[in-house]
């Protein structure tokens, strides 16, 4: 299980960002010092013992929920879940743009294999931080958001930044 050091304290600034006013960090004791390591490789802020960071300042789009599945799936439900992934998504990014597709083709399947199994990490972190939620989120809901991030969170955890 995992821990939210509070609740998401964010302006917004149009038309679809939030910016952190304070850090938000999530604690969990289910990675393996394999799976930070590997977390740490591409850059995400996280120590030893789990606690992953999101610095004041950081801008996220809460969940990419489109607006009309909202009734169903609002991005409040899965919030401080959403915004920790937002910051593993974003060092996805930042990795894949600046390490993957800059490797010459003899070194870039070593790095790629880096980037899937941290991309892995960070939607089995953003199922660990649902988990945790206050209130809890349904089963159903959960795995929605989770199995959408699975499915069609490659694009955006490699897009060009």
């Amino acid at each position: 299980m995992g821990k939210f050091n509070g609740k998401i304290s964010a302006e917004f600034t149009p038309p679809k960002t939030w910016k952190l006013e304070r850090t938000l960090s999530f604690q969990t004791d289910d990675l393996t010092a394999d799976e930070i390591r590997c977390l740490k490789i591409i850059g995400a802020n996280i120590v030893e013992t789990g606690r992953i960071t999101c610095k004041k300042g950081m801008k996220t789009d809460l969940a990419s929920v489109p607006r009309i599945v909202w009734n169903i799936l609002a991005p409040w439900d899965v919030a401080r879940a959403a915004v920790i992934h937002d910051h593993l998504y974003a060092t996805l990014r930042n990795y894949y743009n600046k390490i993957v597709r800059k490797m010459h083709h003899g070194r870039k399947p070593e790095y790629k294999l880096i980037w899937e199994k941290a991309r892995a990490l960070s939607d089995k972190v953003f199922l660990l931080g649902m988990d945790a939620a206050e209130p809890s989120i349904s089963g159903w809901k959960k795995k929605s958001a989770y199995y959408s991030v699975r499915i069609f969170g490659r694009w955006p955890a490699s897009s060009k930044e």
